[in-house]
């Protein structure tokens, strides 16, 4: 399926996309597919060679390594505006866990031989990768240091205004995934997600299994100590 305009300003805001001038832009996101998929559909499993990248246009993502036993550990939970897997450009590279639509999903899929190409044309693409996984790596130092210094409420407020956005007012929703993928996300046990929602009721938040309420984003944002 070809990309829509939407899914080209999304595009334009990847990161590992900034070293390309507009017209080489406009050119790769016009060959670039986009892939819907349905709850439990697996991009690509632990193991498989790593012959594309994603980024997400709606919905989410669960990435998961599975043991000799069957049994998942989640490890990460991916939504609309990330990408992953980009680190999977080196030649012969195999994805180190599996993707799974943790919900209905529409993904931009980024050949991964393709874009090694692109980066010959434009080494400033290799920069743009660099940062981008920077980003990610500077990401991932921020939520250890939340996950020592936050309270379980904290991340779960946090992660709420994130869905929310910064809208004012109120706003209601679906959970986007189970809350085990949820929790993995925020580094605690469902339990613990479970009662951290449940004390959130302070300031307004109504959790009822998937389903919940915020009255007050504001509030929500100034719990979590973010700029709403």
């Amino acid at each position: 399926m070809a990309i829509d305009r939407r899914d080209l300003e999304m595009l334009r805001s990847a990161l590992f996309l900034s070293g390309l001038p507009e017209s080489d832009f406009q050119r790769f996101a016009s060959e670039t597919p986009t892939m819907t998929l349905t709850t439990g559909s697996i991009l690509f499993n632990q193991g498989d060679p790593a012959v594309a990248f994603y980024f997400i246009l709606d919905g989410w993502v669960a990435v998961f390594r599975e043991g000799s036993d069957g049994e998942r550990t989640a490890i990460h939970l991916v939504g609309p505006g990330d990408s992953f897997a980009e680190a999977m450009l080196a030649r012969d590279a195999r994805y180190p866990a599996s993707a799974e639509a943790a919900t209905d999903l529409r993904v931009a899929r980024i050949d991964t031989a393709r874009f090694r190409n692109l980066i010959l044309q434009s080494p400033e693409l290799s920069l743009s990768i660099i940062a981008a996984v920077f980003r990610k790596l500077r990401h991932l130092v921020s939520r250890i240091e939340q996950d020592q210094e936050w309270s379980p409420q904290r991340r779960v407020a946090a992660f709420l205004y994130r869905i929310c956005g910064d809208n004012g007012g109120s706003c209601h929703f679906e959970l986007p995934v189970g809350q085990r993928y949820i929790a993995a996300r925020l580094s605690m046990s469902p339990e613990t997600l479970s009662r951290a929602l449940s004390e959130l009721s302070s300031i307004g938040v109504e959790a009822r299994r998937r389903r919940i309420v915020v009255k007050d984003i504001g509030k929500l944002a100034r719990f979590a100590d973010l700029d709403p």
